[in-house]
């Protein structure tokens, strides 16, 4: 089981990976999911809790399911 401190730690690096696949910046998948760049950053670092909201905003940018943001994470 994720310790809850270590939750947005995981989730963070599976965006990383999601946007690299993309082959975009930090910067420029931000603008795409019209979300602020510095806000984007803190949540791939693991600094800040994401919404649902904002999920949907990246899944919609990625053209997946939200539910996809969440496999891979570890048990």
């Amino acid at each position: 089981m994720i310790s809850p401190d270590k939750i947005n730690y995981y989730f963070g690096n599976n965006l990383r990976k999601f946007r690299e696949a993309k082959g975009c910046s930090q910067e420029e998948f931000a603008e795409i999911c019209k979300i602020s760049r510095a806000y984007y950053g803190r949540v791939e670092r693991g600094e800040h809790s994401i919404t649902i909201e904002k999920c949907a905003l990246i899944a919609q940018a990625l053209g997946i399911h939200i539910s996809v943001l969440f496999t891979d994470l570890p048990d």
